[in-house]
C-alpha cells in the first residue's frame, strides 16, 4: 500500500497514509502525511502471527479463525472511526484500501457516518472469491458424471462452515457499530468494500471464473521496489551465470524458524552444482547450521537485482516474492502452508509454473528433488516465460488510478 501511495503522489495526488504506528518513518520517509491507527487497529502483526497460542493452532480454519478475528474484524471499531474522523476533516477525498482494511466496510453496511467521493480496495493476496468455476486452490476434483458447479459451490459452503466464528464475530461488530449485521460471508465481503477491488495478480495465474464479478479486476502486480541506496555485497560477481542461481527466502514475517526452509534448502542443495543465494529477512547469526560453501546469505538482497540472475525460486509461497519470480520469468518451488502461501502453491502447481511441495517444512531431500526437475522442466519454463510476458503488459498503478478517478 505505501508502494501505491508513493507512486500516486509522484503523479501529484495529495497522499495520506492511515496505518499503524509502527510505520510511521516509512511514511514519513516517503513523504507522505503519516496518520496513526489507535486501540485495537495498531499493533505489531508479527506479534500476532508468532504468538505461541495461534502457532499451536494446526494450519487451515483454526488459524484464519484466529488471524482474521485477531487481525481484521476486532479492528474494525478503530478503523471505522479514524477512517470517518479524516472524512469530517476532508469530505472531499478518494480512498484506497487493503481489502482487510475493514474499517470502510460499516459505512457500507448501513452504519451512520461518511463515504468517500469513490473508493477502491486492493487485495495483494490470491483470489478467495466463491465461484461456480473453482475453489480457493482450484477447480474441485470430480467424477465423469460429477457436476463440477455443484463440487464448487459444496466446497465454498464447507469453507463458510468453517470460518463460522469470524462471520459470526462480524454481524457482532457490525451491528454494534450500527450497521446491518447481515453482511455475506468474510471472504466474499471483502471484496465489496470498495467501489472497484483490484487484484494484484494476472490471468493465467488465477483460476478461471466466469461469474467474477464486473467490479473486481486483476491488475498486474506492482514493480519491484527501487533501494537506491542498496549495495551489492562482495560475493556478487559470483552469480555471473557460470552455474544455475537458486534463491530461497521464507518471506518477511514467516520467518521467525529458519529450520522451516531456509536451513532444509541450503541442506538439500549443498552437493548440487548451483549458487544457492538465501535471503533471509533477518540476521544471518539466526542460522543454526553452517552455510554450504555453494551458498551466499544476506539478511536483504532486493528481488529487482537478484531475481533476473536467478534460475529456480524458492519461497514459502508469499505473494509478493511469488509473483515477482514469475514476473521475472522464474519458476517456483514453494513450501507454505499458512495464511495465502498454499493458495498461492496450488495456483503455481495447477498451472505447471513450478512445485507445490504440500508443506510448510520439507525435507533436504524434498527440495532438492524440486529444484532439479524445475531446472530441467523445459515445460514448465515456458510456461513460466509465457506468464511473464503477461505480467509485463499490466500496469497496476496506472490500473488503480483509473479505478479510483472513475
Amino acid at each position: 500500500m505505501l508502494q501505491i501511495a508513493r507512486g500516486l503522489a509522484a503523479r501529484g495526488h495529495q497522499v495520506t497514509v492511515l496505518t499503524g504506528s509502527g510505520f510511521r518513518a516509512a511514511v514519513e520517509q516517503a513523504g507522505l502525511t503519516f496518520v496513526s491507527l489507535t486501540g485495537a487497529a495498531d499493533y505489531d502483526a508479527r506479534q500476532v502471527t508468532s504468538a505461541p497460542e495461534r502457532n499451536a493452532l494446526p494450519p487451515g480454519p483454526a488459524q484464519f479463525n484466529h488471524d482474521w478475528v485477531t487481525l481484521f474484524v476486532n479492528a474494525m471499531p478503530d478503523q471505522y472511526a479514524a477512517l470517518q474522523e479524516l472524512l469530517r476533516q476532508d469530505p472531499d477525498q478518494y480512498l484506497i484500501a487493503n481489502t482487510l482494511f475493514v474499517g470502510a466496510w460499516p459505512v457500507r453496511q448501513g452504519a451512520p457516518g461518511l463515504r468517500p467521493r469513490r473508493s477502491v480496495a486492493v487485495s495483494a493476496v490470491p483470489l478467495c472469491l466463491s465461484s461456480d468455476d473453482t475453489t480457493f486452490f482450484g477447480p474441485a476434483p470430480v467424477g465423469p458424471w460429477e457436476d463440477s458447479k455443484a463440487a464448487n459451490r459444496a466446497f465454498a459452503a464447507d469453507f463458510a462452515a468453517a470460518i463460522r466464528p469470524v462471520d459470526d464475530r462480524v454481524r457482532e461488530v457490525l451491528t454494534e457499530l450500527g450497521a446491518d449485521g447481515s453482511a455475506p460471508t468474510f471472504i466474499d465481503a471483502i471484496y465489496g468494500i470498495g467501489d472497484e477491488t483490484a487484484v494484484l495478480t494476472v490471468p493465467g495465474f488465477e483460476f478461471e471464473r466466469s461469474d467474477l464479478p464486473d467490479t473486481v479486476h486483476l491488475v498486474g502486480i506492482l514493480p519491484t521496489p527501487a533501494t537506491a541506496d542498496w549495495q551489492p555485497p562482495a560475493w556478487w560477481g559470483d552469480l555471473d551465470g557460470s552455474r544455475p542461481v537458486v534463491v530461497v527466502t521464507q518471506g518477511t514475517l514467516a520467518n521467525d524458524d529458519l529450520s522451516h526452509l531456509i536451513e532444509p534448502a541450503l541442506a538439500g542443495l549443498a552437493d548440487l552444482d548451483v549458487t544457492v543465494v538465501a535471503a533471509l529477512g533477518r540476521d544471518p547469526a539466526a542460522l543454526q547450521v553452517p552455510v554450504p560453501a555453494n551458498a551466499r546469505v544476506a539478511e536483504f538482497i532486493p528481488f529487482g537485482a537478484l531475481l533476473p540472475k536467478a534460475d529456480v525460486f524458492v519461497t514459502n509461497g508469499g505473494s509478493g516474492g511469488t509473483h515477482q519470480a514469475l514476473a521475472a520469468g522464474v519458476p517456483a518451488v514453494v513450501a507454505g502452508e499458512t495464511e495465502d502461501k498454499p493458495f498461492n502453491a496450488a495456483r503455481v502447481a495447477y498451472h505447471r509454473l513450478g512445485v507445490d511441495l504440500h508443506t510448510a517444512t520439507p525435507t533436504p531431500e524434498a527440495v532438492a528433488g524440486a529444484v532439479k526437475s524445475m531446472l530441467k522442466d523445459e515445460e514448465v519454463r515456458e510456461n513460466v516465460r509465457r506468464l511473464a510476458k503477461v505480467y509485463a503488459q499490466h500496469d497496476a498503478l496506472d490500473a488503480i488510478e483509473r479505478l479510483l478517478l472513475g
